[in-house]
């Protein structure tokens, strides 16, 4: 960024500084993935030698996840039982000791996102707006939140999110420049496409993701996965926007559907590793004040369990299908078919 902002998309300029650094990579690079405005956020570590630099992030992921806990158990107001089991689930979460052991940037996300979720049952939800325009630093996050935006009509929310994203925009366009903008959308559509050079969101290995498309490359032949994963997410994405709505007299949504809507966020976004099942966080905290004050103990479990199913994904490769996206899944259909999706509505 100081010598030459440009380059911030240049792999050749990347691989040169990481191949020194571990020489059996080869010629596999791993690519600054983030848009160019989060790179003037993370610089101040820059001007730190790399391990205070990795303790230093380290330390603000805890100070995140430990903020976000906070902030959930608060707005749900969820009592002594019910914060024990979601303490206990998080630190069961293979994703959140896989996120802390690479300084991954997942906790900010989970913080955006729960602070836009407890917005909308704020009075003053345009402030939700703001928070789902900041997790644009995460592109493949930012489209199911203007959803619920759009289904809720929040439309100075939507107004706002737009107008953060815009602004965002503009700063990447200062930092980096035209050609350094249109070097970020070529490694991110080389990225998408799975190219082999980014050992990244590969078809051959599903389980290394946990969402539809996961689920559609794992069950499908070649010529059906990606129709099946694109009609799913389509799916998913209009569930969000059906149940969404406010019906039946509830001003906010109720935590039954909050529960639904979170879920179907990490399904059908189209990137997403172990580090990112951190965002499992927020359904549980919702899942387990819908099932009540006394938690049942086979519900509480399920929570703990679920949240090993990715360390058992990765024991197991290749045997076992991604097993999070599927037992989410059968959650999301057996929960959106219910006859009622009411059920209390959280706190503000």
């Amino acid at each position: 960024m100081w010598t030459d902002r440009s380059a911030l998309y240049d792999l050749e300029q990347q691989r040169l500084i990481q191949q020194p650094i571990d020489p059996s990579r080869g010629k596999w690079v791993l690519p600054y993935f983030y848009p160019p405005f989060f790179a003037v956020i993370l610089l101040p570590l820059a001007w730190l030698p790399f391990s205070q630099a990795f303790i230093a992030m380290t330390l603000l992921n805890l100070a995140l996840l430990i903020t976000s806990m906070k902030i959930l158990i608060q707005k749900l107001q969820l009592n002594p039982q019910q914060s024990s089991w979601l303490i206990l689930a998080t630190f069961c979460n293979y994703g959140v000791h896989y996120a802390l052991l690479e300084a991954q940037t997942s906790f900010i996300a989970l913080t955006l996102l729960v602070l836009f979720v407890t917005a909308l049952n704020d009075p003053a939800t345009a402030k939700a707006g703001i928070w789902s325009g900041l997790l644009f630093f995460k592109p493949q996050l930012t489209l199911l939140p203007l959803i619920v935006l759009i289904g809720r009509r929040k439309w100075v929310a939507l107004g706002l999110a737009v107008g953060v994203v815009g602004f965002l925009g503009l700063v990447s366009l200062f930092a980096i420049g035209l050609q350094g903008l249109e070097n970020y959308f070529t490694v991110s559509r080389r990225a998408m496409s799975g190219e082999d050079y980014f050992h990244i969101m590969r078809p051959e290995q599903p389980e290394r993701m946990h969402n539809l498309r996961a689920l559609a490359y794992f069950f499908f032949p070649a010529p059906w996965k990606d129709y099946i994963w694109w009609i799913s997410t389509v799916a998913g994405m209009a569930l969000v926007i059906l149940i969404s709505r406010a019906r039946d007299g509830v001003d906010g949504i109720s935590l039954r559907r909050w529960t639904i809507i979170l879920t179907a966020l990490i399904l059908v976004t189209p990137h997403l590793h172990d580090h990112d099942l951190t965002l499992l966080i927020i359904p549980s905290a919702f899942f387990l004040k819908w099932v009540g004050d006394i938690v049942p103990l086979a519900a509480a479990l399920s929570l703990v369990g679920l949240g090993m199913l990715s360390l058992i994904n990765t024991m197991a490769y290749p045997h076992l299908p991604p097993l999070v996206p599927l037992v989410l899944l059968i959650f999301l259909v057996v929960g959106s078919t219910a006859k009622y999706l009411s059920g209390n509505v959280p706190s503000s």
